[in-house]
């Protein structure tokens, strides 16, 4: 047999890929509104993992997914309506349809079993199934007619044999679709008793012409089954696009027979004696009736729902004869447009085209210092594709934002019952791409952030209507790029921010001394504090000053800032903002004594020389064609004695903040691979990471934020200062 342990990782990816797509179809009534088209898509995912779960054995999984595709069933056929608590059901069974999945991937012997969950859930289920009083047979799939020349038709006889017989054609490139026929059968086993299979074979190559990579293998079988031909056939969903599957049910029409005998000489150039002889000796004909089959001379006009009973798929295996057979010719399998890559071949490959770059930066150095004019060329070309490949590179590692989005409408919902308002998600800029390393640590801040919007920034529908509101109260997430940024920015419209009950719980924890005197941004910050909640009670979702302290942390660990805005009785918005990649950057190099630097390119807006007098006063401010901004002097924030030469500044910005940054020498620009500097120095502020320049000397990366944030604070402190200072001299 093949081995299935790689086809078995990817059924878990894609299965887990089913049930995201399962979820999101559920809770987006926008864009998947309660319709035929919805319900047929819910029908096929549930259909997809029992069937691909039946291929690998997960017994466990295709028992409970088989429950809920009968209820999809009865859904999409307009027995049942899709009401608040039918979803709520579904999504409830979703969630155990992971956990059998991630139960099934970590032992094979436990996806037998089923798991002690799942029970009241069964219960739940069963109660929306119809009391079965028949067996609903799928739509005829069109078969070629082979006219023969009868002196009179006649309505076809049935066969005696109470049995299934399947006829099982393989495409030659199964095996390398990745799957293996014994599979089919394994799964058949399961709800099927198999009385008789035959190996058929097609003739095999020279043996110099032989691939053992290709299948020659085809089946006939017998079986006795109480199953539906819709069961029948959905084991054969993955391979029936390529290969010839004849499914007839037990007492066909002789028709059948034929139709089935001739497709088989069509398709496979198998002679119709062979195949009636197959059918003689594991008795599903009589010699009788298998004459009356060669004969052919009978119609299928009286036994309509015989005829759609059975079931033919097949695809043609020759140019010449799809001609001979256009009406059966499924359209050609089409090249897939996506391949799935394992994240630690992207991470070396990141890896590689950061060596690359350090290695061109070095190259084009000691090109400089030779001066060799054609060599200097030469270099200039390598290295603009060195940024090709390198810009190349990292979107290969950029994932749409969405991916973290679909998570927060099931936790809308639940949360909006358990809290008994109505509660509306909106989400705009889905399609936003991020760096894929950030979609697990950013996943965690939302949660906390959304979930405070629902519990503490959205009033009760009385509250809302008292104020003139909607009853259903909005939170829209929305993501946008900005400058060399991803902006994620989480709103409601609510009541707001309460700064006097923010400031109040403060100073009565200790948390800030109550002489201090907070500006409107820095009172908002206070909720990031650890401890810190203004929730009168303690609840399920909040209320022990857990959660916007983590949510701070993780977004500073990832080079962000969190900005907050907010309007007494308008609502809130909680503004994330994240560099737009973790690996590789363009940079600009500097020098403050004699350690180098880089700035992100991308946040620098000009360099200008910094005026003589500018170090000679108290404050940090330079007037920039008219408008007053701080700055920051390296040599000062490093401890290093005043510079004896003209130095510059560097106009940086980030958000709406800007603000200079006073450094000794401007060098040029360069692409930064970016390193972390490791646990000792996580507390270092100022500092995002290092780098290693086309010299082999290293240089620490700014963290541009956090400079505008430390220049614009510690102006506001000196203001603040010297206007205090001014009011005791008055008194």
């Amino acid at each position: 047999m093949m081995d299935l342990s790689k086809a078995r990782l990817i059924f878990f990816e894609e299965a887990d890929e089913l049930c995201d797509a399962l979820e999101t179809a559920l809770l987006d009534p926008i864009a998947y509104p309660p319709c035929t088209e919805t319900y047929n898509l819910l029908f096929r995912t549930a259909h997809t993992i029992k069937g691909s779960g039946g291929i690998f054995g997960l017994e466990a999984l295709v028992r409970f997914a088989h429950v809920v595709e009968n209820v999809l069933e009865r859904l999409r056929s307009n027995q049942l309506a899709l009401s608040d608590e039918l979803v709520s059901l579904l999504l409830a069974s979703n969630d155990h349809l992971r956990r059998l999945l991630l139960t099934s991937a970590g032992s094979e012997a436990l996806a037998l079993d089923d798991l002690p969950e799942g029970i009241p859930l069964l219960e739940s289920l069963h109660q929306y199934q119809a009391v079965q009083t028949g067996v609903a047979l799928p739509k005829a799939v069109s078969t070629p007619q082979i006219e023969a020349e009868p002196l009179a038709p006649q309505t076809s006889p049935h066969a005696v044999s109470p049995l299934w017989q399947l006829s099982l054609r393989f495409h030659p490139d199964t095996f390398r679709f990745g799957f293996d026929p014994l599979s089919f059968l394994h799964y058949l086993q399961g709800f099927c008793s198999i009385k008789h299979i035959e190996t058929v074979w097609r003739t095999w190559p020279a043996m110099q012409l032989f691939d053992p990579t290709e299948c020659f293998i085809g089946f006939e079988i017998s079986m006795e089954s109480d199953a539906s031909a819709d069961k029948i056939n959905g084991t054969f969903d993955f391979v029936k696009e390529d290969s010839l599957i004849g499914i007839l049910p037990p007492h066909a029409p002789l028709a059948l027979y034929r139709e089935l005998a001739e497709q088989l000489h069509a398709q496979r150039g198998e002679e119709i004696a062979d195949q009636l002889s197959r059918w003689c000796e594991r008795q599903a004909l009589s010699n009788q009736e298998a004459m009356q089959v060669k004969s052919g001379s009978f119609t299928l006009a009286e036994d309509p729902i015989a005829k759609s009973a059975s079931t033919t798929e097949q695809a043609p295996a020759s140019t010449e004869q799809a001609s001979t057979s256009s009406k059966m010719a499924k359209a050609p399998r089409t090249e897939s447009q996506s391949i799935r890559i394992e994240t630690a071949k992207l991470d070396r490959l990141i890896n590689r085209v950061g060596e690359l770059v350090i290695a061109a930066s070095g190259t084009k150095l000691i090109a400089q210092q030779r001066g060799d004019a054609e060599l200097i060329e030469s270099v200039a070309i390598i290295n603009t594709l060195v940024e090709s490949i390198r810009d190349d590179a990292l979107t290969l590692r950029m994932v749409p934002v969405d991916e973290i989005f679909s998570r927060f409408p099931r936790m809308v919902r639940e949360t909006s019952k358990q809290l008994g308002k109505a509660i509306h998600l909106e989400i705009k800029g889905a399609d936003t791409e991020v760096d894929k390393s950030m979609v697990e640590k950013l996943t965690d801040p939302l949660m906390h952030i959304i979930r405070n919007a629902v519990d503490h920034g959205l009033e009760s529908a009385a509250q809302r209507l008292a104020a003139n509101k909607p009853e259903v109260g909005t939170v829209t997430l929305n993501a946008y790029h900005d400058a060399g940024s991803v902006v994620v920015e989480v709103s409601d419209d609510g009541a707001g921010i309460n700064r006097e009950k923010v400031l109040g719980k403060a100073i009565e924890r200790s948390l800030i001394n109550d002489e201090r005197q907070l500006s409107d941004q820095e009172i908002l910050q206070l909720i990031f504090l650890p401890g810190f909640s203004t929730a009168d009670a303690v609840s399920d979702l909040s209320g022990r000053g857990v959660g916007m302290d983590v949510v701070k942390r993780n977004i500073e660990s990832l080079r962000g800032e969190i900005e907050i805005h907010s309007r007494p009785g308008i609502g809130s918005t909680f503004r994330l903002r994240l560099p737009l990649t973790l690996a590789i950057i363009d940079g600009f190099h500097v020098e403050v004594e004699n350690s180098a630097l880089v700035m992100p390119l991308d946040m620098m807006i000009e360099c200008v020389d910094l005026p003589p007098e500018a170090m000679n006063h108290n404050t940090r401010q330079i007037n920039l064609r008219g408008d007053w901004l701080p700055f920051i002097s390296l040599r000062e924030l490093f401890g290093l004695p005043a510079a004896h030469s003209p130095e510059f500044i560097v106009i940086v910005h980030y958000g709406e903040n800007r603000a200079g940054i006073v450094v000794d020498r401007l060098i040029g620009e360069l692409q930064a691979v970016i390193k972390p500097l490791g646990d000792i120095f996580k507390s270092l502020r100022g500092i995002s990471g290092s780098t290693i320049l086309g010299s082999g000397k290293p240089a620490l990366v700014l963290d541009i934020p956090q400079l505008i944030q430390h220049a614009w604070r510690r102006e506001r402190r000196f203001i603040r200062q010297h206007t205090d200072a001014a009011v005791l001299e008055k008194h």
